[in-house]
């Protein structure tokens, strides 16, 4: 497992309206298979892995600052 790129960036939290930084990390785990790590704060409160094929992985890369945490969706 290879890690390809990290982001960090800001969001607002539903509950408290407290704004947080986000975590997203790229790895790539083989021949057209990557995983996108996503953590929803320093506390790692809320985690999520989700698998990606390398179209998903291009496009998750050239996403612009005001797309970044739309996988949360």
């Amino acid at each position: 497992m290879h890690l390809v790129a990290t982001r960090k960036y800001p969001f607002l939290a539903t509950q408290t309206l407290a704004e947080r930084q986000a975590r997203d990390s790229l790895f790539r785990v083989g021949e057209n298979e990557f995983f996108l790590h996503m953590t929803s704060g320093e506390d790692f409160k809320e985690e999520r892995l989700i698998r990606l094929d390398s179209r998903a992985a291009l496009l998750w890369i050239s996403q612009t600052a005001d797309d970044f945490g739309m996988n949360w969706d």
